[in-house]
């Protein structure tokens, strides 16, 4: 089809009939001289020119590059004026300025070589470089990067262990096409080299330290390969953290544990109600050592009271998921994150809808929509305090209450229908609530911002104890903002896999004593002159 048979084209204010006008920019042609100064500028950042060294005057320059001294002598200058080069006296010519943080090899070096504490110094810089050159790496690595990242074995084992981690990293680096920071990236894990057999040998020889290690490194990758520039950053720097975490303990360097945040069901609890004595007593001897712990559950204060009074706590507990910090001695709250009315009432209109019983969360009292016989059943079984009202939640909503949950029963409900239910709620609330389900039959609904991590860090701040100092201790899919945010995040062996993957350790489970087991190696047996070998 002819232009002229097709749509027109637009014609721009002011032009005549028939003339065509394109949204194109103007073609602009490098001159000579930028030609030149552009290929210095490569050879410089490249290291083919490397600080100090002298280049070939102008007149070899002319030749080598096929143009009139002129050109170079403008090129030259432009290069100098950015304090890329720099003119000697008399005869010593023209040489490479010796700028800070490109010829890293002496001053790291000596860093290194004042002791393996001193590495720490070095893990921090190599955090900062390398979080960026994997999300650089997700934006820009070509089908050739990711096949040579492909070819590396991210689970050797023997003597091939520190060199396919270092290969690892490097075409990590090479895939961020940034010439400048795959220099820092290579010359850090170059320095760290000779380090490495030590460092990795702590990371694969601790418990869960190889799975750990291998699901870090798979993760970066796919996140690289799927182009998640912000999935690329986070995955390194939580896999960096976890290699500093070995070389602390190798140095000996590891800051004490001051508090534990420790999921209730599923990490401490053995089973579905009860504490076993060995937990008991060693989160006892924990206490003792001066380590406070604090329990965080999606269950709201009342319900987590048994387990506080139990282990003789005297700590907050993190409640309602993180919509409640609430202080258990006086009984009131010390910091929520609600839902707004608007929310709470759309929840509750929803799950009316599809026959469900919605109930409110309000700081430690239950209201619920309309009682059953099996919850009426369970309040007499367990003892639990029932409901503080049934019915009327539009009274309840309509005042100033403030609602940390709406936790929908679905248990009475059909598989067909409590699936529509969900999608019914993810496709209405799902921008503006977190959706959850704490237990089988139980949906909760609570406010987006609301987490256990936020909460714990509120209530670590407010004590002066910075993350390094804490280790959690959880088991599912909703704890693993708190596992990424804590100095140190232990797993339990009947985790789901995303906590797993975000934990730096993982424990037996929690059947087997695996809180007790976790808080005895990371807490009470912790190195405090060097790693203590097995």
């Amino acid at each position: 089809m002819s232009e002229q048979a097709g749509k027109p084209a637009r014609r721009s204010k002011g032009a005549r009939p028939g003339e065509q006008h394109f949204p194109v920019k103007p073609v602009v042609t490098e001159t000579v001289c930028d030609q030149v100064a552009r290929q210095l500028k490569e050879l410089l950042n490249s290291g083919e020119l490397r600080a100090g060294e002298r280049i070939p005057s102008e007149r070899e320059l002319a030749a080598r590059f096929g143009v009139g001294r002129p050109a170079v002598r403008e090129a030259l200058r432009g290069l100098k004026a950015q304090g890329l080069l720099i003119t000697g006296r008399g005869s010593r010519g023209t040489a490479v300025t010796a700028r800070p943080g490109i010829d890293l090899g002496f001053p790291l070096g000596e860093l290194v070589g004042s002791g393996a504490e001193r590495l720490l110094e070095l893990m921090e810089l190599r955090v900062a470089i390398e979080v960026q050159a994997a999300g650089l790496a997700a934006r820009r690595a070509t089908l050739s990067d990711l096949r040579r990242l492909a070819s590396i074995d991210v689970n050797p084992r023997g003597p091939q262990l520190a060199e396919s981690d270092v290969a690892y990293h490097r075409a990590i680096s090479e895939a961020s096409h940034n010439t400048l920071l795959r220099r820092l990236s290579n010359d850090l894990v170059d320095l760290l080299h000779e380090h490495m057999p030590m460092i990795l040998d702590v990371l694969y020889t601790q418990p869960g330290g190889a799975g750990a290690v291998q699901r870090q490194h798979e993760v970066v990758l796919e996140a690289i390969r799927r182009g998640d520039e912000a999935g690329a950053r986070r995955s390194m720097r939580q896999h960096l953290d976890y290699v500093t975490t070995g070389l602390a303990q190798l140095a000996g360097s590891f800051p004490p544990v001051r508090l534990v945040i420790a999921n209730l069901g599923g990490t401490l609890l053995a089973g579905s109600r009860h504490l076993s004595e060995r937990t008991r007593q060693v989160v006892a001897t924990v206490r003792e050592a001066g380590t406070e712990v604090v329990l965080a559950s999606s269950r709201p204060p009342r319900l987590m009271r048994r387990y506080h009074e139990e282990l003789q706590l005297t700590t907050p507990v993190i409640a309602c998921n993180g919509a409640l910090l609430w202080d258990m001695m006086a009984n009131v709250p010390l910091a929520r994150a609600p839902l707004t009315p608007t929310l709470a009432r759309e929840s509750v209109a929803i799950a009316r809808d599809f026959g469900a019983i919605p109930n409110l969360e309000c700081d430690d009292e239950w209201f619920a929509d309309r009682m059953t016989e099996r919850v009426s059943e369970n309040i007499l079984r367990t003892g639990m305090l029932p409901p503080h009202k049934v019915g009327g939640l539009e009274e309840e909503l309509q005042g100033d209450r403030m609602v940390a949950k709406v936790f929908i029963d679905v248990r009475d409900l059909t598989v067909e229908t409590v699936q529509e239910l969900r999608l019914a709620l993810h496709r209405s609330l799902a921008a503006h609530v977190g959706i959850s389900e704490s237990s089988a039959g139980i949906i909760d609904i609570a406010n987006s911002e609301a987490s256990k991590a936020s909460m714990a860090q509120q209530l670590a701040r407010s004590q002066g104890i910075p993350a390094e100092q804490v280790l959690a201790l959880a088991d599912n899919d909703a704890d693993v903002t708190l596992l990424r945010w804590a100095g140190i995040g232990i797993a339990m062996g009947n985790a789901s896999p995303a906590a797993k993957a975000a934990a730096d350790g993982i424990t037996s489970s929690n059947l087997r004593d695996g809180a007790a087991e976790a808080l005895e190696r990371w807490v009470l047996e912790r190195p405090t002159g060097g790693l203590r070998r097995r």
